[in-house]
């Protein structure tokens, strides 16, 4: 019953998107390059919160707002050509309805957020074995003695969203913050648990988790009072470990770890990416009805600084791809190259393309998703046409 409302509520707001989107709101922003400290330009259509998720990848700081312009979204794409030239980027965050409508080709289409997934293992041990980097968390977690159990207590949900998830989403996104509306997750929780994890005796964090089929959903994610200290004695990952043994008591065969940012450098969806094995369409009520469109006028210099330090996961008809601009300030070497495509890569990508400023190094073998793009071809290409480079 949950999934069947969860898909009709989705849908009706997709219908419902276009028609509040009539007239967009674009926004001239100016600040300092967050790689080079130099000044650079983003032209941002949509919402505010769009360019604030965009924008720490793009700015060193808080930018300002130096023009604000009101366009009928049918107007859009001229509006933008117009202005174009002034911009180092252009950001579009719109409804996917009014995108296929008004806007062309000639962007980089990003998902707001991207979800991803994990199978269920016989036993933990098996799964450290095949991921060295998950076996440190394993042991750690072990090491201090986190213990976990599922929960539909009278309070605890109201316990949970006061003191575990608001103040732990409130302390992580700062003014970027977007908490899901109360009623919302009660409604979650209406079919779900809590999952709490407790480190002697007192609860330290919490998921708000939910059964779907043969899959276990960590829905949201909360720590006590939003204490950062309690997630750099691993809290986080003693979720992750604990729920792997509640999925399995409830006979999943998956665990969907949730959602994070549309980008390889982002934090979260690094750690997530020792986890994973693949990615689920994000199914939010707004984030799934809507895309982020990327265009740049040139691709050198603070371009290409944020395809660098960003890193953007972006649409393809195959699934998701990435796309990635070599560091400037780094030998183009084949050892470079590959230590740096092996930090970066994620499970389940379907193309990793990277901007070289120059050819090739010699030596370097190529992933059968990889695709090595000089930098003129890719500026030539344009940010729409990139994916027809290969």
């Amino acid at each position: 019953m949950i999934v069947f409302l969860h898909t009709l509520l989705r849908w009706w707001v997709g219908l419902r998107l276009p028609f509040t989107s009539w007239r967009v709101s674009v926004q001239e922003l100016c600040g300092t390059s967050r790689v080079s400290g130099q000044e650079v330009r983003m032209l941002a259509a949509g919402m505010p919160r769009w360019a604030a998720q965009v924008g720490p990848y793009f700015f060193a700081g808080e930018p300002v707002v130096e023009k604000t312009t009101q366009v009928p979204v049918w107007q859009l794409r001229r509006h933008l050509n117009q202005r174009q030239a002034s911009a180092d980027l252009t950001l579009v965050g719109i409804d996917r309805i009014s995108a296929r409508l008004f806007l062309g080709k000639d962007f980089l289409a990003m998902p707001p957020l991207i979800s991803t997934w994990q199978s269920v293992p016989e036993n933990a041990s098996d799964f450290s074995l095949k991921r060295s980097s998950v076996a440190s968390d394993l042991r750690r977690v072990k090491k201090q003695g986190y213990t976990s159990q599922l929960s539909k207590a009278a309070g605890d949900f109201d316990l949970f969203y006061e003191h575990f998830y608001k103040p732990y989403i409130l302390g992580r996104h700062t003014t970027n913050a977007r908490l899901t509306p109360r009623w919302m997750l009660r409604l979650v929780y209406a079919f779900g648990f809590i999952q709490w994890l407790t480190l002697n005796g007192e609860r330290v964090a919490a998921d708000l988790v939910m059964k779907q089929g043969r899959g276990y959903n960590l829905v949201v994610t909360g720590v006590k009072d939003g204490r950062q200290d309690l997630l750099r004695q691993g809290a986080l990952a003693a979720l992750y470990v604990h729920s792997l043994d509640h999925a399995r008591q409830l006979g999943c065969t998956r665990i969907l770890l949730g959602s994070s940012r549309a980008f390889l450098q982002d934090g979260l969806t690094r750690y997530k990416g020792k986890w994973m094995h693949g990615f689920n369409q994000d199914d939010g009520h707004i984030t799934a009805n809507h895309v982020l469109l990327l265009r740049w006028n040139r691709l050198a210099g603070p371009v290409a600084e944020f395809l660098s330090s960003a890193g953007p996961i972006h649409h393809e008809q195959s699934g998701y791809s990435a796309l990635w601009a070599f560091p400037s300030h780094l030998p183009l070497s084949a050892e470079t190259l590959q230590k740096q495509y092996d930090v970066l890569k994620l499970k389940d990508l379907y193309r990793f393309r990277i901007l070289l400023p120059g050819k090739a190094p010699p030596g370097f073998v190529c992933p059968p998703e990889v695709r090595l793009i000089e930098l003129a071809a890719a500026e030539k290409a344009g940010a729409g046409g990139i994916i027809g480079l290969g």
